[in-house]
């Protein structure tokens, strides 16, 4: 299945239900993807602060067109370790581009060597893609910087989703001019992408903490209560986008069994304090 190289519908789906994938990996489930495509490498990082530890981020797949690299997000108390971790620190990989979100680029940089040794062994004839969700998101923007500036991949396109902050205004300006393709797709309602704060001044750090989001914004909308469960999960961000081009939606999910996920949580959730509450409802 063959993927475009500018923003469309059909893409950000396809892409959404190759997230949920990743997260089906990380639970050792079975692993559906797209016809055509080939999963190379899993990809190993440590997540945690002070005592990280291994766990499965994502995936890297190949087709005859394209490679596709994926993230995934948060699921384990080390990862939301890490995604509190928002000092911030030089960017590693290009020198003088701004600083990054600590805790984001160390789980990167612990993946990092064996990513890029598996992904220079496959043709620069082919499109990569770079997406990622949550967390996923952010790892997906520090690795398509450092992509396109060291390696033959220079031109990756980004698809991200519910993304928190990465980066200081620097960074973020870095990015933009380097990476011209990348597209983070927003619900408008989902907390996440409120974090962390554009601006966080001392006594947090002598000088501050400053964040800005890259480029280019995609807004979407679904309101279904204001817990990220909802508002946030890859799975909703697939129902509607999905809505977005049901047709092709519903060809993907008839072609590839298993593939798209199951929206069945995505729905209004009525938040209750007691089963009081509950029966007097």
């Amino acid at each position: 299945m063959k993927i475009s190289g500018i923003y469309s519908s059909e893409d950000a789906i396809l892409l959404a239900a190759m997230i949920n994938q990743a997260y089906r990996l990380f639970e050792k489930e079975k692993v559906v993807l797209p016809l055509g495509y080939t999963l190379r490498f899993n990809i190993l990082a440590l997540a945690g602060v002070e005592q990280p530890e291994e766990e499965v981020f994502g995936f890297l797949a190949e087709s005859k067109d394209n490679v596709v690299l994926i993230f995934r997000g948060t699921r384990t108390f080390k990862d939301n370790e890490s995604d509190q971790d928002f000092f911030q620190i030089p960017y590693p990989f290009i020198r003088h581009v701004g600083k990054t979100h600590r805790g984001f680029t160390c789980i990167y940089q612990s993946a990092r060597e064996e990513l890029i040794g598996e992904l220079n062994k496959l043709s620069t004839n082919k499109r990569l893609f770079v997406a990622g969700h949550s967390l996923g998101g952010a790892l997906a923007v520090l690795a398509a910087l450092d992509i396109a500036v060291n390696t033959e991949f220079k031109n990756p396109v980004v698809y991200t989703y519910g993304s928190p902050r990465v980066a200081d205004p620097e960074f973020a300006s870095s990015f933009n001019q380097t990476v011209k393709n990348s597209f983070r797709i927003v619900n408008v309602h989902d907390i996440i992408p409120t974090l962390p704060a554009k601006a966080y001044p001392p006594p947090i750090t002598k000088n501050g903490l400053f964040y800005r989001h890259v480029n280019t914004k995609v807004p979407i909308s679904f309101q279904l209560n204001s817990l990220p469960v909802r508002n946030h999960e890859i799975v909703c961000y697939f129902k509607f986008l999905s809505l977005q081009n049901p047709r092709f939606t519903e060809a993907l999910c008839a072609d590839i069994p298993g593939f798209c996920p199951d929206t069945g949580l995505c729905v209004p959730f009525i938040g209750i304090c007691s089963a009081e509450e509950e029966d007097e409802e």
